[in-house]
């Protein structure tokens, strides 16, 4: 099991993480995901609300990545695990009842992504490194 360091958990909170995702045609996609956050220590969430091109890939394979990094500090981290999607369910219930979503977006679901590893992104010679 991956957990993420205090470092780790600071920055997904202070700066704007990058999802990552590709289609069954092996297509890119990434975009930036504001209520990605830290989830029980080890896994990240973020609300679904556009149900676009990052949602339908999910649906597709669940392989993603999630880049953060500080500028100014010049170091990051890339998260790759697997996605789930959590529409309609208890668990999506559960995490978006202490959201305000629904003032406005019609439709949410929670993205749960269960980390496998974890690479630096530093600017220094270990930039790629795996770190787990």
């Amino acid at each position: 099991m991956v957990k993420l360091s205090e470092e780790m958990k600071k920055m997904i909170g202070e700066q704007l993480p990058f999802l990552s995702t590709a289609s069954e045609f092996g297509l890119p996609q990434i975009g930036p995901k504001g209520s990605l956050h830290v989830f029980e220590n080890d896994n990240l969430v973020y609300y679904e609300h556009t149900f676009k091109q990052a949602y339908e890939n999910i649906k597709q394979n669940g392989h993603v990545a999630v880049a953060v990094v500080d500028k100014i500090e010049e170091k990051g981290f890339r998260f790759e695990g697997n996605a789930e999607i959590h529409e309609g369910d208890d668990f999506e219930r559960n995490i978006l009842a202490t959201t305000k979503i629904f003032e406005r977006f019609p439709r949410a679901a929670v993205v749960l992504i269960k980390i496998n590893h974890i690479y630096k992104l530093d600017n220094t010679l270990e930039a790629g490194d795996k770190i787990v």
